[in-house]
């Protein structure tokens, strides 16, 4: 069994990556077998003008293709009755020109980026609390609003947003009944074989040196956990000296902010 980082990357226009993982779903080498998977990779780094990926391609017979637009069309119907209200919505918004008020440009106006949780409570709730309008700031977001790795999404994130779209101010925005607060990496691993994952990839992971543990891990305090954000942040070596970093944590019913650092 062998991996590389390539394998847990998003590959956007890498087409190199995306033909290694798709030769690999195609082979079974490492991973589930998925011709669906192979076929929807192996077309995207094709297009991007990668001739190995082209070569696989016509080697997957017709019979073979019928079956991944059969298993794409399967998936074209298995949509929620949730989602598809959403799409319905989202139909009837741009019809009416409902976006019209939304109307704003990619720089946040008030030179702020925020840190803060995914937690549905926090949703509209947040922007009220703070006064927000669309374009006002850039607005992060993850599963307890923490930072654990200086060199994950979320960082990379908030670098984009100083040095290309000028935000001046950071805010780390932790919340009241924090979700990960607590978070068992042994209950979300058990979890998962619920669901359906096998030992064999979660061992892939591990032999590719990811330390499920600390990575599924939650944090203990909340306050605690906002103030290593605001400490890595601040002190982060590709972080200018006259950003300003601080740390709050919101109430989740008022929505009252605390300073904490």
């Amino acid at each position: 069994m062998s991996c590389t980082q390539e394998d847990f990357n998003t590959y956007g226009d890498d087409a190199e990556a995306m033909f290694s993982v798709g030769r690999r779903f195609l082979q079974g080498n490492g991973l589930e077998k998925s011709l669906a998977k192979a076929y929807d990779l192996l077309s995207k780094a094709a297009a991007l003008g990668h001739q190995g990926a082209k070569r696989l391609l016509e080697s997957i017979d017709i019979e073979s293709m019928a079956e991944v637009h059969t298993h794409q069309e399967k998936a074209d119907h298995d949509i929620s009755p949730d989602l598809q209200e959403i799409l319905n919505h989202n139909k009837q918004f741009v019809a009416t020109k409902a976006y019209e008020k939304y109307v704003t440009t990619k720089y946040p106006d008030k030179k702020i980026a925020i840190v803060t949780c995914m937690d549905t409570r926090l949703v509209k709730l947040l922007p009220a609390a703070l006064g927000l309008k669309n374009g006002d700031v850039k607005i992060i977001r993850n599963a307890g609003g923490t930072i654990t790795n200086p060199f994950d999404s979320t960082m990379r994130s908030l670098l984009i947003a100083i040095y290309e779209l000028g935000v001046k101010e950071v805010m780390i925005i932790g919340h009241t009944g924090c979700g990960v607060q607590g978070m068992d990496s042994k209950e979300m691993l058990h979890l998962m074989k619920e669901r359906g994952i096998d030992d064999e990839h979660i061992s892939l992971m591990k032999h590719c040196g990811i330390d499920l543990d600390t990575w599924l891990h939650g944090f203990d305090d909340t306050d605690t956990a906002i103030l290593e954000t605001v400490d890595l942040v601040r002190n982060h070596p590709l972080m200018p000296k006259d950003i300003i970093v601080r740390g709050y944590i919101m109430d989740s019913t008022t929505g009252e902010l605390t300073i904490k650092g």
